[in-house]
């Protein structure tokens, strides 16, 4: 796990699920993301940061990945964002 700040201050959450997998939480009043004509999810952006944007890159624990995927999923919590990105070396 890693706990970055945005550009605000407030804390992001990096948590590695497995391999290729890894999730970023944090509090967000505003994040809005964007999908191809498939509905798979091309970028997202939480409030203050991170934009993230496939073939990106994702610094995590030291090391550049590249974001092969993104998926937004519900935190139960109101104003608190999360997203599970799936990258590669």
């Amino acid at each position: 796990m890693e706990i970055l700040p945005n550009r605000y201050g407030n804390d992001r959450v990096y948590t590695k699920i497995d391999a290729t997998h890894i999730r970023i939480m944090g509090e967000s009043l505003i994040s809005r993301g964007s999908e191809d004509e498939n509905g798979n999810q091309l970028m997202y952006d939480f409030e203050g940061g991170p934009c993230l944007n496939l073939g990106g890159t994702l610094k995590f624990m030291g090391t550049d990945f590249k974001i092969k995927s993104i998926q937004s999923e519900a935190s139960g919590q109101e104003n608190l964002a999360s997203v599970i990105v799936e990258v590669e070396l």
